[in-house]
């Protein structure tokens, strides 16, 4: 394998990125009835990273069920691309296909890199 091709934090985070803008899953604000929103792990700077600039980004905080509900349950975007840890991952995902949406796993924490994953959840 090429050195340059190795995957580190930046590639795969770049390459997230990529896919996820090829399908539109960043654009729009989340609310009611909104197309799409994007939900990151405040704490963690790649995530940060990943959805700077993009308007009404929501951080996962607080209590997480209660997160998951509002988010699903109240506001319903018809997407959401995801970077969490795994076990936000595990509980927004659940919440997600209660509540009726498909979810995808895109990319998976690297080796030596930030325990993140990047997800979606799409309204069936």
């Amino acid at each position: 394998m090429r050195r340059d091709l190795n995957a580190n934090r930046r590639t795969v985070l770049i390459a997230a990125c990529a896919a996820a803008a090829s399908t539109g899953a960043l654009a729009g604000n989340p609310g009611i009835g909104t197309a799409q929103a994007a939900v990151f792990e405040a704490e963690e700077p790649a995530a940060r990273a990943f959805v700077r600039g993009r308007p009404g980004a929501l951080a996962v905080d607080g209590d997480r069920v209660r997160f998951a509900r509002r988010l699903f349950r109240e506001q319903r975007p018809a997407k959401v691309v995801a970077v969490t840890r795994y076990a936000d991952f595990l509980l927004l995902a659940e919440s997600a296909r209660e509540e009726g949406y498909r979810t995808a796993l895109v990319a998976g924490a690297q080796p030596g890199g930030p325990a993140l994953f990047v997800w979606t959840a799409e309204r069936a």
